[in-house]
């Protein structure tokens, strides 16, 4: 079982909304998406291996503060 030191959080800033990443030490990574305190989307981004899944995360994910206009 994982406690909370297992899990890595990374957020991105965009005009409109934010993503925020979480990524439990395995193969998945959740995104959730924000416009304020209301949550527009949710996904999963489901990978073949843990290594996949870390590289995605430490690589593609989060700390992007974006503009788009």
């Amino acid at each position: 079982m994982y406690d909370s030191d297992d899990l890595m959080r990374k957020h991105e800033l965009y005009t409109d909304y934010q993503d925020y990443f979480e990524y439990l030490v395995n193969a998945e990574i959740e995104r959730i998406r924000k416009q304020g305190e209301k949550t527009i989307r949710h996904d999963w981004i489901i990978f073949d291996t843990v290594d996949e899944a870390m590289d995605f995360f430490n690589d593609r994910c989060g700390e992007f503060v974006g503009y788009y206009a």
